[in-house]
């Protein structure tokens, strides 16, 4: 077992709970829905935690496990980015008919192959139709909810938001699309982990304990 792995897996279970809890108790509605999706996300990352940490022969139910509450978010995210536009209802409908065609296709057509690389690390290597789709789900989903979430908020709070939270989705594309059989996967992996972690530390100690993010927000 990859120690660092483990914690980065760890160290996400705990930063998506301290900010989806921290979110979801808030009046307002988008911070509300961002703090659900965090927190759909906080089960995805304690199933594929448990995956590292045991390395179970069944891999891939796990990993299966996990793509469900991931996709339940990026459905949360959207509703967050969607709240007060019209047509809002319709959006989210052909969201989770797509949602359920790309799982259904995953689980039939297009079956995922994640593993273990030899020096510890978890590669999730769904097949390139499905990463596409995972892919533009963050993109369609998430960047508009962070933008959401941002304008809530004032000055460097709002930036840090912003900034920080695009860093973190665009760090989970890189674990969606890197292989073990890219050369230098490894090393971009161990870059970003770091950069996601440290950027997730400063997230979650900044709302989850500072009383001035909030000021003036509902």
């Amino acid at each position: 077992m990859n120690t660092l792995v483990l914690f980065y897996f760890l160290h996400n279970v705990l930063a998506t709970l301290i900010l989806g809890s921290t979110f979801a108790r808030k009046r307002d509605a988008v911070i509300k829905h961002f703090g659900i999706a965090l927190l759909l996300n906080t089960v995805a990352f304690a199933i594929w935690s448990l995956a590292v940490m045991n390395r179970p022969a069944n891999l891939e139910s796990y990993v299966t496990a996990g793509v469900v509450f991931f996709i339940l978010s990026l459905i949360a995210f959207l509703s967050a980015a969607t709240l007060g536009r019209g047509g809002r209802k319709q959006i989210l409908g052909v969201a989770v008919i797509i949602a359920a065609v790309v799982f259904y296709l995953r689980m039939s057509a297009f079956p995922s192959a994640a593993a273990f690389s030899p020096e510890g690390l978890f590669f999730f290597n769904p097949h390139p139709f499905v990463a596409l789709a995972y892919v533009f789900g963050l993109a369609l989903c998430a960047f508009p909810a962070i933008e959401a979430l941002a304008s809530k908020f004032t000055g460097g709070y709002a930036t840090l938001l912003r900034y920080g939270l695009n860093i973190e989705v665009a760090g989970g594309i890189l674990l969606i699309v890197s292989s073990d059989s890219i050369v230098g996967s490894a090393d971009a992996l161990y870059l970003a982990g770091w950069i996601m972690g440290l950027m997730y530390l400063a997230l979650w100690t900044t709302f989850a304990f500072g009383k001035k993010a909030w000021q003036g927000v509902s």
